[in-house]
């Protein structure tokens, strides 16, 4: 199977990010100047499930200040929204991590994301189901999906040299927002802090918010969901330390830092975003980490204040293959029974309303899996509102990926979706005249079907439309009546393009065709206004048009033009003796009993 277009770009980025130089492990605490400066991994997880990994994803490392948006949440679901409030604030405080930001009066922390906010809301995770430490470490596992477990040297090391903190504790005990004691409160904080993380569990865990407080593969309810919205609010205003106003100009997503070299971002709705790089920039953020996020937003466009109308995780309204539908084109017996074998090898795909980052990822890896069996993929955007720029770069992936593989993709009625169709002829002017070939979705299904057909062998099976047995009306008829329907005929002659007939016409003659190719048509125009052709059939020789009108002579219903040079033997359908139109008649029966039950699922289709 075909890498994702996602996996390809965090590859490339991973590639271009180890290049880049600067910062210095954090040496505050001893144990983790141990940490290897060239370690670079970055996971994406989306809100369906779907993981993407790259690099040292799974190295791990101590979550660090990352912690503390995970413990706000449990604390909000240990004591409620009011008994939080009371005790941490959620103003930035525009200073770094370890300042001493408490308000003047109360003594309360300016919000949760700084030390002493941190030490104050880890002091609100208890109730009587279980020790703090364990409800930690299972609300960690919540997120992860996996047990976790605390890197013991580092707590040591954090324990032997957090005396800063143990002042921010006392201080916090002196005006009361500790009820507990400092030391205990503080041991429990660095234990926090120690516990062991990789990229890719940052990354569940933003999806866990993300996706409404639920981990999107274990199904676990993490945090409660209305608890998710304000703790990705705090992350937003202070998670980023004194880098936060910055941070949320430049990337637009709620993130949490550690000085282990770990953030953790989420898009909401969409994904969370983990990147582990220990080099470390003067406000205690992880170097390459910022400009991996940066990068990741601006690339697809994920800043969180871009407007996007709708999100749905159910945009593939229908997908299906050629042996179930196919094109309108009518087809001769032997092309018919190949498309029936082999049809499965051209797929379709019907989108719909707003394609944004979540949903065009999942819908590409629907279109991945099935490449593998298919030779071309047909992606009908007819009712697609907008496709947003995070998920035009991705389709634009897919097509490259598909090209790369030597197959076809063509994406259809498109003429509304101007953004997206400016992005594939700018960047691949060549390769998108053919992926935006066609705007109708039937002319595209029919030239993937002819491709099957000449590969087989079998395109040049074309019927004798002189011979009239070939064609159902006339079938079972003998020589001598065969006879009679073409002497009361008279044979017509058309230049490609030419109007053979128009809706409104009266209905007297069925036209049998006896060489090249005409179009059953109508327009989507009302009241006589023009709209758009759409094509109902494709008739070669020995088939037949107009049969349907002349059953009670009333108008025509749809208009039919010469697609080739057409030759028609035109029969007034009044003038042949009843015997014939009464064989006719059943003939008519028959092949139209049959059309609608082979036809049955594409009716339901097109419903």
């Amino acid at each position: 199977m075909a890498t994702a277009p996602v996996q390809d770009y965090l590859e490339q980025l991973h590639a271009e990010l180890a290049q880049v130089s600067g910062g210095t492990i954090a040496d505050y605490i001893p144990e983790l100047t141990r940490a290897d400066p060239n370690w670079l991994g970055i996971a994406i997880a989306t809100a369906d499930g779907h993981i993407y990994q790259v690099g040292d994803s799974r190295q791990p490392f101590t979550v660090q200040s990352i912690s503390k948006a995970i413990a706000y949440g449990l604390a909000l679901s240990d004591q409620g929204l009011d008994a939080v409030l009371a005790k941490v604030g959620v103003e930035p405080s525009g200073e770094a991590f370890n300042s001493i930001s408490l308000e003047p009066d109360t003594g309360r922390p300016m919000n949760p994301m700084i030390n002493a906010g941190a030490i104050a809301t880890t002091a609100l995770v208890r109730d009587d189901r279980a020790p703090p430490l364990e409800r930690l470490l299972a609300t960690f596992a919540g997120y992860t999906g996996h047990a976790m477990d605390i890197d013991t040297a580092v707590f040591e090391s954090e324990r032997e040299t957090g005396h800063r903190n143990r002042a921010i504790a006392h201080l916090l005990r002196g005006y009361g927002i500790l009820e507990s004691s400092p030391e205990a409160a503080t041991d429990l904080y660095f234990q926090q802090c120690a516990i062991r993380v990789t990229a890719r569990d940052l990354a569940l865990m933003g999806a866990c918010l993300a996706n409404g407080g639920v981990n999107p593969v274990t199904g676990v309810v993490a945090l409660k969901r209305r608890y998710v919205d304000k703790v990705l609010a705090v992350m937003s205003t202070c998670g980023m330390y004194d880098y936060s106003g910055g941070w949320i100009f430049n990337v637009g997503m709620p993130a949490k830092s550690g000085v282990g070299g770990g953030i953790m971002a989420v898009l909401p709705g969409q994904f969370g975003l983990g990147v582990f790089s220990p080099p470390l920039d003067a406000k205690g953020n992880s170097v390459r980490g910022i400009e991996a996020c940066e990068r990741i937003s601006r690339d697809f466009g994920l800043h969180l204040f871009s407007v996007a109308r709708a999100t749905s995780a159910t945009v593939l309204r229908r997908s299906y293959d050629c042996t179930r539908i196919r094109s309108r084109r009518e087809r001769s017996p032997a092309e018919t029974a190949l498309l029936a074998e082999q049809g499965g090898r051209v797929r379709v795909y019907e989108l719909q309303g707003e394609l944004v980052f979540g949903s065009a990822e999942s819908v590409e890896l629907a279109m991945l899996a099935d490449l593998a069996e298919a030779d071309a993929l047909v992606v009908d955007l007819k009712r697609v509102v907008a496709v947003g720029d995070a998920a035009a770069r991705l389709l634009l992936r897919l097509a490259e990926r598909v090209a790369a593989s030597g197959k076809q993709i063509y994406f259809t009625e498109t003429m509304h979706l101007y953004g997206f169709r400016r992005l594939l002829q700018k960047t691949h002017a060549a390769a998108s005249a053919d992926w935006l070939r066609f705007d109708d979705t039937d002319r595209a299904v029919e030239v993937c079907e002819q491709r099957l057909v000449d590969a087989a062998g079998v395109g040049a099976d074309v019927l004798d439309g002189a011979d009239l047995h070939n064609n159902y009306l006339c079938r079972g008829l003998s020589d001598t009546a065969l006879d009679t329907v073409r002497a009361a005929g008279s044979e017509r002659r058309y230049p490609a393009g030419a109007a053979v007939l128009s809706i409104g016409d009266t209905a007297q003659s069925v036209f049998f065709v006896l060489a090249g190719e005409a179009e059953v048509w109508v327009s989507t125009g009302e009241g006589g206004k023009s709209g758009r052709r759409v094509r109902l059939t494709t008739l070669g020789p020995g088939t037949v048009f107009g049969e349907i009108g002349v059953l009670d002579r009333e108008r025509r219903t749809a208009n039919v033009t010469a697609s080739t040079d057409l030759t028609c033997l035109e029969v007034p359908f009044a003038v042949l003796d009843p015997a014939i139109r009464e064989h006719m008649l059943a003939n008519m029966a028959r092949h139209f009993a049959a059309m609608l039950r082979e036809n049955a699922e594409l009716v339901r289709h097109l419903a």
